[in-house]
């Protein structure tokens, strides 16, 4: 658990943070699943199913590798070099899709369509393996009380590299035009993943208590299967995730119906990012709070109602050129950053030991069983005609609804913010006695 006496550490974590947002393989903004990529492949006259398979890709290398992530890494008490060595792996990706591009500009469309998700499909399943110990690294330089606070500073640091970043895709767009752009994006990616495994080795991780290790990976797998048989909230939680994924197919395809349908400028796919960004800003400074005040329940229903805010903006205004469309993307990025701290929230204050690894591996994969498939299905209905982009939003506004009934009645707080809640109000009664 975290204190002020390794603050120091949590500030180093917050360059990191910043340099994994403005150009960290896959959750950078030059590689970020919804804006480049996308834009990216419609530029290579894609399919809506492969276009939806962006998505998917991220969301599954994201979750299912964890689970071998997690195993691998529960014994470690320090988990900072494991998670640099797949931080550089994963930027090779970049370094080979930029050289490729910069060779052939793009010449064969489905190749380089195929390739670019294949290379994809490495870089997010490599970076996706370091999540489990970077939650266990984040909780020990984290005091737990100023939890919610914290990530939601983390995340908008992240994310919020994203602002600057986007001006310089801009420029990148203008000085070189398609496809020169994306290979120098591709290429500064991997400089990029190399600094932020040297920033992450120079944090002084304090060592993690020791935990027992499975015998093996099936005995590990049988582990986690008792946590969704033993745990009611943390189901209960993963099941309403389901019906949460209206978000991201919404961010799947937002920018592709907005140039394709609605003439947004490609090139302005930059400032897409940037105003995301901002909405990471003030929702991590501000709304995140929710959180420590509330529980992570609260932090997510917030943001399904933020959601629908925005599905309604994007979808319904025609002009391609109004500003009003890029306070749709802040609010995108408050719905964001709401997410992910409730998510993250709801994940550590449900694990009842330290053995965090595990519990987030669970809960990433358990939720992703639902999320990742559902854009590439949806994205083959409307390649054949049987959806369209109308008929896949009201689907995902039906969605969002039920979420947010189904937070409301069904899903709880973990008893540990239970507790602490009742903790700190009881020493806020003593010492105001006193």
């Amino acid at each position: 658990m975290g204190n002020n006496t390794n603050l120091k550490e949590y500030y180093k974590y917050n360059v990191f943070a910043f340099l994994i947002g403005f150009g960290g393989p896959t959750w950078g903004a030059f590689t970020y699943f919804f804006a480049i990529p996308v834009v990216y492949l419609t530029f290579l006259n894609a399919s809506k199913m492969q276009i939806g398979l962006i998505t998917a890709i991220f969301w599954a290398g994201f979750s299912i590798p964890q689970v071998w992530a997690a195993y691998a890494s529960e014994t470690k008490k320090i988990k900072k070099t494991f998670m640099a060595a797949v931080i550089l792996l994963a930027g090779i990706a970049w370094i080979i899709l930029g050289l490729y591009i910069m060779l052939t500009r793009g010449a064969n469309t489905s190749l380089s369509i195929w390739l670019f998700l294949l290379f994809f499909a490495w870089s997010c399943s490599l970076t996706g393996m370091y999540m489990p110990a970077n939650f266990s690294l984040l909780f020990k330089i984290i005091p737990t009380e100023r939890l919610g606070q914290f990530l939601g500073i983390i995340f908008a640091i992240q994310f919020g590299a994203f602002v600057i970043a986007g001006p310089v895709i801009t420029k990148i767009g203008s000085a070189f035009g398609e496809p020169m752009n994306y290979a120098l994006m591709f290429l500064l990616t991997f400089i990029i993943s190399v600094l932020c495994a040297i920033v992450l080795l120079t944090i002084k991780e304090p060592e993690g208590e020791l935990v027992e290790g499975s015998q093996s990976f099936g005995a590990y797998l049988g582990k986690c299967i008792n946590v969704i048989k033993t745990d009611r909230i943390l189901t209960k939680f993963i099941i309403g995730k389901w019906l949460m994924s209206g978000h991201y197919v919404m961010l799947a395809f937002l920018l592709a119906y907005r140039i394709s349908e609605r003439g947004f400028d490609p090139m302005k796919s930059g400032w897409f990012n940037s105003f995301h960004a901002i909405g990471l800003i003030i929702g991590g400074f501000t709304i995140t709070k929710i959180a420590d005040i509330y529980g992570p329940k609260y932090m997510l229903l917030t943001s399904h109602i933020l959601a629908i805010i925005y599905v309604i903006i994007a979808w319904l205004i025609p002009s391609p050129a109004s500003w009003i469309i890029f306070a749709a993307f802040i609010f995108t990025g408050i719905t964001q950053i709401s997410d992910n701290v409730g998510y993250t929230n709801m994940c550590l204050f449900c694990c009842p030991t330290k053995d965090k690894s595990t519990y987030v591996a669970v809960t990433n994969v358990g939720v992703n069983i639902f999320t990742v498939p559902l854009p590439i299905i949806l994205g083959l209905l409307m390649d054949k005609g049987i959806l369209n982009y109308n008929s896949t939003f009201i689907l995902v506004m039906v969605m969002m609804v039920a979420a947010i009934i189904y937070i409301l009645t069904v899903m709880e707080n973990p008893k540990a913010f239970i507790e602490m809640k009742a903790a700190r109000t009881q020493e806020k009664a003593a010492s105001q006695v006193q």
